[in-house]
Parts: C-alpha cells; sequence; structure tokens
C-alpha cells in the first residue's frame, strides 16, 4: 500500500527534488539566507502558484482558461481602484465582494463554452480581451493602493514570511481538499477523462463545468488580491495577463497535471511554480537574459508533456 503511494506521489516527489535542487543552488550563492529571502521567494510564486492551481482545476476537469490572467489582472486593476485609502473593515468588504465578481466571471465564461459547445480555448482567448479591456477602462495606468494593514496581512512585512506562506497554503486546504473529497471532486475527473462516459454514468457535464470554471475564478481573483498586497498597485497591462496564463499553464503541466485531462492535483502546480520562480533567477546569475526564461518555460512544458503522455500511453498498454 505504502508503495503505491508512493507512486501515486512520485512526480511531486520529483518537483520537490528538482525546486530543492534550484532552492540550494541559490541560496548557496546568496551571501545571507533567513527569513527575509523566505518571504521574498514566497512573494515571487504566490500569484503565479496560485493561478497555476485555478488553472490545473480548470485543465484536470477537460478545459483550459487562456483567460485566467486576464481575470487576475482585472482583480488586480479592481482592487487597487477602490482600495486606495479605504479603511481596513471597507477593504476587507470589497475584498470579499471582488473575490464573488471573479467567481462570477468564471462561472459566466464556463456558462458560455457549456451553452454555445465552442472550444474552451477559443471562448476564454476573446474573453481575455474583453476582461483587459475592462481593466484598462478602470485603471488606465498602473497605479492605485491597498489598505496597508490589510496588505501586510497577506504578504507579510520585512522578514515576516508566514502571512504568504498561510495564504499559499489555505486554498489548498479550504478549497481543494474539500472539492477533492466531494462529489464535484469526482465528477470533474470523470469529465476530465472521459465526457461522454461521464455523461452516461449520470454526470451534469455543463453544470459541472460552470463550478470548475468558478472555481478557477476564484484562484484567479484571490491572485489579483495578492498581486495587489504585494505591489500596492494595479497594471493593466495585456503583457502581464499573458505572461501569468502561460505561466499557469506551464506550473500546471509541470505540476503532473495531464492536459488531455483527469489527471493530477494543485499540490504540484503550488511547488511548480518554484521552478519558474527559480529559472529567470538563475539565468540573471549567470548574465544571461531573463527573457529567455520563456524559452526554457516552453521547452520544459513540451518535454513535460511528451514524457508524460508516453508515461501513460505505456500504462494502458500493461
Amino acid at each position: 500500500m505504502n508503495l503505491i503511494k508512493i507512486k501515486r506521489q512520485s512526480w511531486n516527489i520529483g518537483i520537490v527534488i528538482i525546486a530543492l535542487g534550484l532552492g540550494t543552488w541559490q541560496i548557496n550563492r546568496l551571501p545571507v539566507f533567513g527569513s527575509y529571502e523566505v518571504r521574498t521567494i514566497l512573494l515571487g510564486i504566490l500569484p503565479i502558484a496560485l493561478l497555476s492551481m485555478g488553472q490545473a482545476i480548470i485543465i484536470i476537469g477537460g478545459g483550459i482558461n487562456l483567460a485566467i490572467g486576464a481575470e487576475a489582472v482585472l482583480i488586480n486593476c479592481l482592487a487597487a481602484r477602490f482600495m486606495a485609502n479605504k479603511s481596513f473593515g471597507v477593504a476587507i468588504v470589497l475584498t470579499l465582494a471582488l473575490l464573488f465578481v471573479s467567481v462570477c466571471v468564471g462561472a459566466l465564461t464556463g456558462l458560455i463554452i457549456s451553452r454555445s459547445k465552442i472550444a474552451d480555448i477559443i471562448v476564454t482567448l476573446a474573453t481575455s480581451f474583453i476582461l483587459i479591456g475592462f481593466a484598462m477602462y478602470i485603471q488606465p495606468s498602473p497605479g492605485g493602493g491597498m489598505n496597508l494593514t490589510l496588505a501586510h496581512l497577506i504578504s507579510g512585512k520585512g522578514s515576516a514570511f508566514l502571512p504568504p506562506l498561510i495564504v499559499l497554503i489555505l486554498p489548498l486546504l479550504i478549497i481543494w481538499i474539500p472539492l477533492y473529497r466531494s462529489r464535484m471532486g469526482i465528477a470533474m475527473f470523470a469529465i476530465g477523462s472521459n465526457k461522454d462516459a461521464a455523461f452516461l454514468s449520470g454526470v451534469n457535464v455543463d453544470l459541472t463545468r460552470i463550478k470548475l470554471y468558478a472555481t478557477g475564478g476564484l484562484f484567479a481573483g484571490i491572485s489579483g488580491i495578492v498581486l495587489t498586497a504585494i505591489t500596492l498597485s494595479g497594471s493593466p497591462f495585456a503583457s502581464i495577463s499573458n505572461t501569468a496564463t502561460l505561466n499557469s499553464v506551464a506550473g500546471a503541466v509541470l505540476g503532473g497535471v495531464a492536459l488531455s485531462g483527469g489527471v493530477g492535483g494543485l499540490t504540484g502546480p503550488a511547488l511548480a511554480a518554484l521552478i519558474l520562480y527559480f529559472i529567470p533567477t538563475i539565468l540573471l546569475n549567470y548574465g544571461i537574459d531573463p527573457a529567455y526564461s520563456q524559452i526554457i518555460t516552453g521547452a520544459l512544458t513540451i518535454v513535460v508533456v511528451l514524457a508524460g503522455g508516453l508515461i501513460r500511453n505505456r500504462g494502458k498498454k500493461k
């Protein structure tokens, strides 16, 4: 039984080993490593880790959301626009309201996909343009702010790394574990593995897909709030959205989520964000333009997809 559990977690174990190796290399290059540096790393991975987790849920259910980065940017701009100079109590209420907005945006996207029967990639690509347009209307240029007490509660202050660590772990405990053990979780894996078979088994495919996109929207909303807390501003640029979306897909795939659907979890994508964080840092240390990190990330994603496909095909033959 223990051997079976280890085999199931082999991908996550591999991600941990790679992340630890890269992290050890980076730590050895720093003159000092302490709680401040730990907080810096956590803040560097937190927005992408949350987006990767949200993307992973949708991919496991057989879809993909190319608007997830735009959803995060929209919430970032809304938070920066309306939370500036607000009291802590008002900022908390606005945070809950914005998370509700992000859930509604995700659910609406899932509804359009379910009702129109148009491919996820087309609907979400079009949605991303619309959301970025709204973001630019709300916050035409970088700026805005956030209540400092709330920002410090989310991102920590000075060398306090526990707040961002808690923000990273809480979604796994509060959202993923209950979802994984619920009927919706079973339906998610079912429609990701075989949508027609899931339908014949009594799964409401359309409703499940809407719920999955709503959950992905919730993760995007949390990412947008976190980004506002870290930067104390909002930025509507489409380039941020595009990079975030691509990294969310890469994080999900590197974290062991099969693009074909039906396979994966959220722990792997959260850990994979560490690898995505260390790649440009390592390149910079070697004097290489960090922009090349996108090439390396893309190459890694292709290799992982091919390797995952070969492993699954061998498993089916056996």
